[in-house]
C-alpha cells in the first residue's frame, strides 16, 4: 500500500493517500513517462502531471499487519 505526495513548484501540494479497495491489495502507484508523472489509483484511474511543474515527489509505503 502506498500514499503519494507531489509538491508542485508553485507550492501547491497534491496528495494521493492510500484508500484501498475491496477484493485485494490494490493501491496507488506512480510511473514516469514522456515528461509526466502518472498516478494510478486503486480503480485504475490515472492523472498525469507535467514533470516541469513538479518540485518533489514522495512515495510512502505503508506495511500493515505483517
Amino acid at each position: 500500500m502506498a500514499s503519494i505526495t507531489i509538491k508542485m513548484k508553485n507550492g501547491e501540494i497534491k496528495e494521493f493517500p492510500h484508500a484501498g479497495r475491496a477484493g485485494g491489495s490494490y493501491t496507488k502507484t506512480i510511473r514516469y513517462e514522456g515528461g509526466f508523472a502518472i498516478v494510478t489509483d486503486e480503480f485504475d484511474e490515472e492523472i498525469a502531471i507535467p514533470s516541469a511543474d513538479i518540485a518533489e515527489i514522495k512515495v510512502t509505503p505503508s506495511y500493515g499487519g505483517w
